[in-house]
């Protein structure tokens, strides 16, 4: 039995090459029934009279065979009539031999296709959509006694539960959709431009208006339908990429207008979620959608403007071009009063732009939407020039928190730049997803930098150590994947942090080792060279080296992309470092692990493959450091150092006096974790509070909380009842010296003073997670009593200053708020006296922003006895609950309440109306918290027996939704034989429930954890 589904031989080069797909949706409430024209090249060498198509669940399949037409040719950059060709076709007969199969049909030729020619079949077929099959069509959000919406999901496999197609990501074709559906639908949307015949430009604004034409011949005891039509017909794209959409949403438009006047319209389609709102409620809500797309219209701008091969140039010009960009658009507010200056204006703007050679993309469609989704497994999805992002991150909202705030400014730059990374250029299969994600997430970084600050990266880094499921942890854990595996069940598999942030953080390791200006060069090369094609990560990797090369700088980066991509772990180093008073010299000795004990090596499936290039799978990781010397808060000099072997020392020379510490792997420089042994307890509390290097005040922090959380959780395993007595003054000092430093960002400071239930840095201690808990709330409790009455204070000082809007200003001061609350929490359960706690929380529950309510709610229910809590779930069931952005959230709450009935309050909640299993939302955010809580979930036999329930449960609606509940079994091996053989009776129990046909990748998943428990 292979031991995955899927290899790189899974994807040979293709046979028959999809150049045109005319599809036509014929939709009714309950089925779709799609007639395809479907023309294709041999691309063979040899004559083929058989032909096999992807077709996944698909109901009635019917395949015909035109036997004349004319030739599309050479449909390079859209070049052919396409409808030309769909007139001319004639002759149409049944195919001589159809057979269909699970996941496939095959289609027999009397007549074979000589290779190179073209051919033609037509296909019907219907689909049932599903509400909870995330792939194809499937049904989402529907307000009452109204058609039910229908939207897509083709990433990976999802098109062939649409139509009998060639799904790969490398069978690029162009589209034509019709679509005939219900009169009832404000929108049916598809990729590319509305056809000639149904747009019509709106006089005022001068956006292009949809006309939809009657159906012609309907059944009259139908509902009346309409019918709409899309062309893509200028640049081809990857099935996965697809879109259909039918569906009731409130439209907002705007046009952009870039520097060279040239002129697209952006869409906002919304969910109508909450309807009988006042005017007052109407205008605002009116507001927060036109905000998104002015965020939407800035993020697009700024990919033209602030990306592609010159953006290490042009600084002044740069930041003139934005400022006249602002200039016009006041002035676009009265065009016939400021006619003169708009003239003036974009004169300018085009001089200005002038000395540019080659901007960054530039959107080549005619309409960009976002539109908003209930239900994905996905935040945000590029079907091309129509983005889906889940309706709660779609537009600021009463109901959105700060995290999702962030994450909608994110997602908006994310989903566009794919459209030249990901779209444009596409990788070669799903091996190559990272390809299309890392550099997209690299570019929606560097944007949110851009609006939210420095601080951003420090976000990042703090990421990467979160505890249990994060990154790091992650690559660490039993079901470590490379980036790129060799092989895996299902695309979703894929979708993990080795894609969306390893990956990434390799993209950045290349930049740091490039230089910025080379880097974007060296992507504009990428771009450039397969437009409108596929490329295989090596490929990308040459075009960085030919870059370099073209510098007359001779590099290998794919021996580093090799050990960073192709085997999962990441670089341990130890760092030690000496000062020579004589010499005026530091020394930093550096030697790197992690790489001896690596099992992985190529897989046969992989010769002759575009990894087989020799690489050694136990070499030494490559990556660079940024490091640098401190004294008094200040550097005194910087440097960057790439790290290519087992061990290695860097002298830096000219040191006048010995630094207070050294600064190393800078900004979080290599994905990795490292130890300077040689610094003192006095260094890392001295380098917490003073690093000009957030990240690596960050890692100080850390490693002075861990070291005193280490020592406490020893004392708690051999018996000992924690409290805050037991804690140092060290801790408390630096925990009190960050937390009170306001030269710092309040979420900078809320971030590095965060402590969780874990000890990563500790083997041996990690899964003492009871301990752990203990420690946690001795520290926290411990910084209260030392400081009261200035914690108080400052939560009190910066809630009286809590204003209505705008979201952004406040978002730091609402994060340091979170932050002492959590510490004041601590301190009331200690003293067995919450009234300070409870005061404080109350206030926060009538805040204007969702964040604080969140964080008053959450505190309320910790700290309030049963019966209260209780009712105050009951409450909020009847408010929160009936609203779907405010349910999912209320969701999350009760899901994150940490008592002994967490189970049965977890249970109660699935069984509740407000819970909808098939929602991926709702089921993702019960069984994240519910992981995240290991104390109870793999340690507690009623935990245990929940943790078997729900795996089930939701593994078998939607396997994506409970991979997260299975990184809290990754300490299995470390556990008493005992508990081990608990924890694996609890897998075993989920996994006897699933079908091993139907959920393969959770019940395979599963048996990897199984298998490695009971191998130890």
């Amino acid at each position: 039995m292979q031991k995955w589904a899927k290899y790189r031989s899974s994807f040979p080069p293709l046979t028959f090459k999809p150049l045109h797909l005319d599809l036509l949706f014929d939709v009714r409430d309950d089925v779709v029934k799609v007639t395809q024209v479907l023309s294709l090249r041999n691309v063979s060498t040899s004559a083929r009279s058989i032909i096999e198509l992807d077709a996944m669940n698909l109901i009635n399949i019917v395949v015909m065979r035109y036997h004349s037409f004319k030739p599309l040719g050479e449909v390079k950059d859209g070049g052919a009539d396409f409808p030309a060709h769909v007139a001319s076709l004639k002759d149409l007969k049944p195919v001589e031999k159809l057979t269909v199969k699970t996941g496939k049909i095959t289609i027999e030729l009397k007549t074979p296709v000589p290779a190179g020619e073209e051919f033609v079949l037509r296909t019907e077929n219907l689909v049932k959509p599903t509400a909870n099959i995330l792939e194809g069509i499937y049904y989402d959000y529907t307000l009452p006694d109204m058609p039910k919406s229908m939207i897509t999901q083709c990433q990976q496999y999802g098109f062939q539960r649409i139509v009998p197609a060639v799904d790969r990501m490398n069978a690029k074709a162009f589209f034509t959709t019709t679509i005939i559906a219900d009169k009832r639908y404000t929108n049916m949307i598809s990729n590319g431009d509305l056809a000639p015949g149904f747009w019509k430009r709106e006089e005022k604004t001068g956006a292009k208006i949809a006309i939809y034409q009657d159906e012609k011949d309907g059944d009259p005891k139908l509902p009346e339908r309409k019918v709409i039509k899309y062309y893509n017909h200028k640049v081809n794209m990857a099935s996965y990429l697809f879109f259909f959409g039918c569906g009731v949403y409130e439209t907002y438009t705007r046009t952009l207008e870039y520097p060279d006047g040239d002129v697209i319209d952006l869409q906002l389609l919304s969910l109508p979620t909450e309807t009988n709102l006042s005017e007052e409620k109407k205008k605002r809500r009116t507001k927060q959608h036109m905000d998104a797309l002015e965020s939407l219209h800035d993020s697009v701008l700024w990919t033209y403007v602030s990306t592609g091969p010159e953006t290490c140039e042009h600084k002044e010009e740069r930041s003139k071009v934005y400022a006249l960009i602002k200039t016009r658009e006041k002035l676009k507010e009265d065009p016939v009063k400021n006619q003169a200056e708009l003239v003036k204006v974009r004169k300018e703007l085009k001089e200005v732009m002038s000395v540019w050679k080659n901007t960054g993309y530039k959107y080549t469609g005619q309409t960009y939407r976002e539109i908003g989704m209930q239900n994905s497994n996905y935040g945000g999805m590029e079907n091309v020039g129509n983005t889906t992002i889940l309706q709660s991150r779609l537009a600021p909202s009463d109901a959105i928190s700060d995290g999702a705030y962030m994450y909608m400014h994110a997602v908006k730059i994310h989903e566009f730049y794919h459209n030249i990374n990901g779209s444009q250029v596409t990788g070669y299969s799903p091996f190559e997803i990272w390809l299309n994600e890392a550099v997209t997430v690299h570019m929606e970084r560097l944007r949110s930098q851009d609006i939210f600050g420095k601080g951003n990266r420090l976000s990042m880094a703090a990421r990467a150590f979160i505890p249990g499921s994060g990154p790091l942890a992650s690559d660490s854990g039993p079901r470590a994947m490379p980036v790129e595996p060799e092989g895996f069940n299902l695309t979703n598999e894929l979708i993990t942090g080795m894609t969306y942030f390893k990956a990434p953080e390799f993209v950045r390791m290349i930049e740091l080792c490039m230089g910025s200006d080379l880097f974007y060069k060296g992507l504009h090369r990428y771009h450039e060279t397969y437009k409108n094609a596929n490329a295989t990560s090596i490929q990308w990797i040459e075009a960085m080296e030919d870059t370099m090369k073209d510098a007359g700088k001779s590099v290998n980066f794919k021996a580093m992309a090799h050990g960073w991509l192709k085997r999962s772990g990441h670089p341990k180093v130890d760092v030690s470092v000496t000062y020579d008073e004589k010499q005026k010299m530091v020394s930093v000795e550096m030697k790197q692990s992690g790489f001896q004990n690596v099992t992985q090596k190529m897989d046969p499936e992989e010769k002759g493959g575009p990894w087989d290039i020799g690489a050694d799978f136990k070499a030494p990781w490559i990556f660079p450091v940024e490091w640098g010397l401190v004294k008094d808060g200040k550097d005194l000099c910087t440097g960057m150092f790439t790290m290519s072997k087992d061990k290695e020392i860097l002298k830096i020379e000219g040191v006048e006096s010995p630094p207070d510490f050294f600064s190393f792997a800078r900004g979080f420089s290599f994905f990795g974790t490292y130890t300077v042994s040689t610094a003192t307890s006095a260094q890392l509390v001295l380098q917490a509070r003073t690093d000009p290097d957030l990240v690596n005040r960050f890692i100080a922090y850390r490693a002075v909380a861990d070291k005193e959380k280490a020592r406490l959780v020893e004392l708690c395993a051999k018996g000992k009842k924690l409290s805050s007595s037991m804690v140092s003054k060290d801790y408390t000092d630096t925990h009190a010296a960050v937390m009170f430093d306001e030269k710092l960002e309040g979420s900078a400071r809320s971030m590095i003073c965060m402590e969780n239930e874990s000890l990563d840095s500790r083997e041996d201690l990690k899964h003492l997670y009871w301990e752990m808990s203990a420690a946690k709330d001795a520290m926290l409790a411990a910084v209260y009593k030392q400081h009261e009455e200035k914690i108080l204070k400052m939560f009190d000082e910066i809630e009286g200053k809590n204003v209505a809007g705008p979201h952004k200003d406040q978002l730091h001061d609402r994060a340091i708020k979170g932050h002492l609350l959590r510490v004041i929490v601590a301190g009331a359960k200690e003293a067995k006296d919450t009234k300070k706690a409870i005061v404080r929380s109350a206030k926060l529950m009538k805040s204007m922003f969702m964040s604080d309510r969140i964080r008053g709610i959450s505190t309320f229910l910790s700290l309030e006895e049963p019966v209260k809590r209780d009712e105050k779930i009951a409450e909020l069931k009847k408010t929160w609950g009936k609203q779907i952005d405010m349910c999912e959230t209320l969701i999350s709450i009760i899901s994150s309440i940490d008592s002994k009935d967490s189970p049965k309050i977890i249970g109660d909640l699935i069984k509740d109306d407000i819970f909808d299993i098939n929602l991926a939302g709702h089921s993702r955010q019960v069984v994240r918290n519910w992981a995240h809580n290991r104390k109870r979930c793999v340690l507690t036999d009623d935990g245990l027996d929940f943790s078997a329930e729900l795996l089930a449960r939701v593994g078998k609606v939607n396997q994506m939704s409970v991979y997260a509940l299975l990184d809290a079994f990754g300490d299995l091996n470390k556990f008493s034989e005992q508990q081990k053989r608990k924890m694996l009776d609890c897998l075993k129990n989920a996994r006897s429930k699933l079908d091993p046909h139907v959920e393969v990748s959770l019940y395979n998943q599963i048996g990897r954890l199984i298998s490695a428990g009971e191998k130890s």
